[in-house]
């Protein structure tokens, strides 16, 4: 009988990781504004702000965007996002935040141009490529997720980076962001 009530506690999921996140970092705290604000340009009033992004179901997020100003002539914006998927209960079944984590993970995998993944000067490999034209990076660290996507220029402006140069800006932007977080 015990065997019965462990199995259907695990399946129910209430055995599993727990969450070591409660809310999402600051993420301009995190991103290198400086080196942001190099990639979108140098318009007439650059912005930096911070949003909510909170767009999944149990997870709340914040997101530092960096824009370039009113009539820049060149640039892309950047965006940096910090996700925290957190457990819930549903009826008896609980909804664990770092699976829902490792799903979103994965489930936002960028495309792949073929070559070598990138890796982080201290180690980390995260999933980077591209989405929609934006160079795409994406880090989990248990039930958080971060991720830097720098865009293309927008109608007016003139890219300073090609596809695979975003990508490789992002996977940058990441890097730094998620090796001061430990």
């Amino acid at each position: 009988m015990a065997a019965v009530g462990f199995g259907g506690a695990y399946y129910f999921g209430w055995f599993g990781p727990e969450d070591v996140h409660a809310s999402p970092p600051g993420p301009c705290d995190l991103l290198d504004t400086d080196a942001a604000s190099e990639i979108a340009g140098n318009g007439e009033g650059l912005e930096v702000y911070e949003a909510d992004h909170s767009y999944a179901y149990g997870a709340e997020g914040l997101e530092c965007v960096v824009t370039p100003g009113y009539g820049a002539a060149s640039g892309h914006e950047v965006d940096l996002r910090t996700t925290v998927f957190t457990s819930r209960v549903d009826g008896i079944r609980k909804e664990n935040g770092v699976e829902a984590a490792t799903g979103y993970f994965y489930g936002s995998r960028p495309e792949s141009d073929g070559s070598e993944s990138a890796t982080c000067p201290d180690g980390r490999l995260p999933l980077s490529g591209t989405a929609n034209g934006s160079g795409h990076a994406l880090y989990r660290m248990d039930n958080l997720v971060v991720e830097v996507e720098v865009l293309p220029a927008g109608d007016e402006a003139e890219e300073t980076l090609d596809e695979a140069g975003r990508t490789q800006a992002a996977v940058d932007l990441l890097c730094d962001a998620v090796s001061g977080m430990e």
